[in-house]
């Protein structure tokens, strides 16, 4: 019976896995000669991921703040969902505004040279170019960019909401709490994105 649970165990997480590599590398061709519009993908991404970024934040969130684990569940779960669906498009929004700022709606100066080229996956990382030969590692480099600036727009969304939650609690405690739950779960994101710009870019040179 044992051995049963953990194969379907085993079965869940190379299927999850294979659903966020899809959702990764599927819309790639669909939008290489206009460009890449990173929200959408990596918007179903980050949904995908609320489910384990919920249950990490959660029992981080009750080892430290010395919650009941119900009780820390209840405003996490509620506190990551608005993050995600709002505070995700939102952090989109300002990386993209940035781009347009920075180069008034065109592209990023190129792969020239080192500078330019982390100049141009910084600004183009809302909406890349049309640079079909460079987005096998574009993409995942952009969604790490835009993982740090979702960072920030989660640490302000989740502690104002987790407030509500626990009015009479130590605020600077509150604050702990989110910043590292989030630092928790954002780490989980920021090594799987790292794995799989390594493996793009190893396997790009094997081709």
């Amino acid at each position: 019976m044992n051995n049963k649970k953990a194969c379907i165990k085993i079965n869940y997480f190379n299927a999850y896995f294979l659903l966020l590599s899809l959702l990764i590398t599927i819309p790639l061709p669909a939008y290489a000669n206009a460009g890449v519009p990173m929200i959408f993908i990596s918007y179903p991404v980050m949904l995908l991921m609320l489910v384990p970024i919920i249950g990490i934040e959660s029992f981080a969130f009750y080892k430290i703040y010395n919650v009941s684990y119900k009780r820390s569940l209840l405003s996490n779960s509620v506190s990551n969902a608005v993050s995600t669906l709002a505070g995700y498009p939102l952090a989109w929004g300002f990386l993209f505004g940035i781009e347009i700022i920075t180069t008034g709606g065109g592209c990023g100066p190129g792969f020239d040279t080192v500078p330019d080229s982390i100049i141009t996956v910084i600004v183009e990382s809302a909406w890349i170019c049309p640079r079909e030969s460079y987005l096998y590692w574009l993409v995942p480099a952009a969604f790490i960019i835009s993982l740090f600036v979702a960072f920030v727009f989660s640490l302000i969304i989740e502690y104002y909401i987790n407030r509500l939650f626990y009015k009479s609690h130590d605020r600077i405690l509150l604050r702990k709490a989110v910043l590292l739950s989030n630092i928790f779960s954002y780490a989980l994101l920021l090594v799987i994105s790292i794995i799989y710009l390594t493996y793009s870019i190893i396997d790009k040179q094997h081709i």
